[in-house]
């Protein structure tokens, strides 16, 4: 990277980095699926994303654990569920960091991006090691502990049939963000503008959660 990539680079980190938190989207993957994930991919995924911030032991075969600060509580919307429910906005970029199997079970731990995401496609930090290894430690440390009971229910886990990044024909959504989810994409999720304002009240109450802890 030259002077200027890396001025970039490291303006990115301190806005990435900080206040970071683990959410958890537990599923079954196919292997063909399993195999699109390798150490340093940047993917993008086009949807709402559901993720929760409740972490217990894993029922399915594979946990996505992924790392952000953007990810926006919309937890207020639930309806008695108490998933702990948390999406990040459309057209999210992550970073692969790591793959991490304990025998049948598997994590794929994602870094959530900011716009200057070509940067990391061939950087990595001493941040990113550490990441990992408290992703790793934390996976060992529940994989085999009981499950959130309402992350183990059927309405729960199929809202997470779909992988992150990947369409309907085990292909990468392009990072040029010029793919367009149709009403025939297996993707489409009903109600993007209902979602739409629920995301916006979501930011409109850390803002303003954000400005209580700042004049406190």
């Amino acid at each position: 990277m030259d002077d200027q990539d890396v001025k970039q680079y490291e303006i990115s980190c301190n806005r990435i980095f900080p206040g970071l938190q683990m959410f958890v989207r537990d599923c079954f993957l196919k292997k063909e699926i399993e195999d699109k994930y390798v150490d340093g991919k940047i993917i993008r995924e086009p949807t709402f994303c559901d993720v929760s911030a409740r972490v217990g032991g894993l029922i399915t075969s594979h946990r996505y654990a992924i790392l952000s600060n953007r990810f926006v509580n919309i937890s207020f919307a639930e309806h008695g569920t108490n998933w702990g429910l948390f999406v990040c906005q459309r057209n999210s970029l992550f970073k692969v960091i790591d793959i991490f199997k304990i025998n049948d079970k598997t994590q794929i731990t994602l870094l959530h991006l900011d716009e200057n995401w070509k940067l990391f496609e061939n950087a990595t930090s001493n941040v990113e090691q550490d990441l990992i290894k408290m992703s790793r430690e934390r996976f060992q440390n529940k994989i085999y502990s009981p499950p959130v009971p309402e992350l183990a229910t059927k309405r729960w886990l199929e809202r997470l049939i779909y992988p992150i990044g990947i369409n309907g024909k085990n292909e990468y959504h392009s990072l040029a963000n010029d793919d367009i989810i149709t009403e025939t994409d297996p993707k489409i999720l009903e109600g993007i503008n209902s979602m739409d304002n629920i995301i916006i009240k979501g930011l409109i109450a850390k803002e303003k959660e954000n400005q209580t802890k700042n004049e406190a």
